[in-house]
């Protein structure tokens, strides 16, 4: 990913990292014609360039997001698959922009719904999206893993929604913190929870906008239609057949009643499509067996070394900053098996009956629901069109148990 930064004096691109993978498009002049005062363009490998305004610039200069740009995105993943470094830093601006393509898809596809949605609420909704994981700890989930249940990247991403616009200086970004007693601002935080019943103000005919970045009703969100095509992009697990899920969100409108968002017969069973590549890459990639031992082996380091670190938090200033991958591997690194989250080939699968009862031993036990089953039901998903193009499904409901053990040689 690199940015372009477009101003009066003329254009100047910024290359992030030596590491990061060349320019996938060039910037064209007819983008930045009526470009005022400093715009910035950000080129991205899953949305090609993603604009960024100068009030949404302004959250993305801050150091709270900027920290995203060391967390990687697959937590220690990088380790087995090299090319799989993209950080939180690319999805949360990918969300971003789905947020943005869903909004003006709604907005196309419901051309005869009143009220339209105020400025405020679009902004909000937008933001929600690019701060939905700005409280990510270091290796993105695996931090929540470490801390056992006593972190969550969400309340802590609402922390830094407070902190980040305690310090904002464009109109549009103080209005939503000062209009109508903070609503925007508390808006923002409702729908990074996807807690409406945290709203002191009703929505009027706007609560449609709970489905889009965290949608707890039915699943369908900006957060997944991200994530999936970034990851994939990078992993190469899936093929364009098995990612054709993109008309659910451009297709989708805004219900009668402007209560949820209803989808088409016709992408009924992309729907379940969408939740089979999710299952796929958690069986293929972010749960096998291997990356969850990788995952204990961190926990245990932290807990032995560093304990201190599970209780840092966005409040927490310049000790949240340095909270991130590469600092936690330096604060380890002298510990004798840290080596294995490094040469991770000499992680090695043995059987249970020569495992004993060795130090130098980890035990792998989770469970990895269906698709069918992490779908939810039917009737959750309100459709709309023509009934007789809807396919049937067949869901896959099993589960798969994994129970492996690990020798560290």
């Amino acid at each position: 990913m690199a940015e372009l930064c477009l101003t009066s004096g003329g254009a100047r691109q910024i290359p992030l990292s030596p590491h990061e993978p060349p320019l996938l498009h060039q910037q064209q002049a007819k983008d930045v014609a009526n470009t005022s005062s400093t715009t910035m363009f950000i080129e991205d490998e899953v949305h090609g360039v993603i604009c960024l305004p100068d009030h949404i610039n302004e959250i993305v200069e801050h150091p709270l997001f900027q920290r995203l740009k060391n967390v990687n995105q697959l937590g220690l993943i990088p380790s087995l698959r090299p090319d799989a470094n993209h950080k939180r830093y690319d999805h949360c601006l990918g969300t971003y922009n789905s947020a943005k393509e869903h909004l003006n898809a709604l907005e196309y596809n419901s051309k005869n719904f009143q009220p339209k949605l105020p400025n405020w609420c679009r902004n909000a909704v937008e933001i929600a999206a690019l701060l939905h994981d700005i409280g990510h700890g270091a290796f993105s989930h695996v931090w929540e893993c470490v801390c056992q249940g006593q972190f969550d990247h969400e309340s802590n991403s609402v922390a830094c929604v407070d902190i980040i616009f305690a310090d904002v200086q464009s109109p549009e970004l103080l209005k939503l913190r000062e209009d109508q007693n903070g609503r925007g601002v508390q808006l923002i935080k409702a729908l990074i929870l996807g807690c409406k019943e945290m709203l002191t103000f009703p929505m009027l005919g706007h609560t449609y906008i709970f489905d889009i970045v965290h949608n707890r009703r039915c699943g369908l969100d900006v957060d997944k239609w991200d994530y999936l095509r970034r990851d994939n992009k990078r992993l190469g697990i899936l093929n364009d057949k098995e990612m054709d899920f993109n008309q659910i969100f451009l297709k989708s409108r805004i219900g009668p009643d402007g209560q949820y968002i209803e989808y088409r017969y016709e992408d009924y069973h992309r729907i379940y499509r969408l939740f089979m590549a999710r299952w796929r890459l958690h069986s293929d990639v972010y749960q096998t067996p291997k990356v969850l031992a990788m995952d204990q082996i961190l926990k245990s380091l932290i807990q032995h070394i560093q304990p201190e670190l599970k209780a840092v938090r966005a409040q927490d200033g310049n000790a949240w900053l340095e909270l991130y991958d590469q600092r936690v591997f330096e604060l380890i690194a002298k510990h004798p098996k840290s080596i294995y989250l490094r040469q991770t080939q000499r992680l090695r699968e043995c059987s249970e009956e020569d495992a004993g009862a060795s130090e130098n031993i980890i035990r792998v036990q989770t469970q990895i629901h269906g698709p069918g089953k992490v779908m939810m039901p039917d009737e959750s998903y309100p459709l709309y069109g023509d009934k007789c193009k809807k396919r049937q499904i067949v869901r896959y409901l099993m589960s798969t148990k994994i129970n492996k053990v690990f020798q560290m040689d």
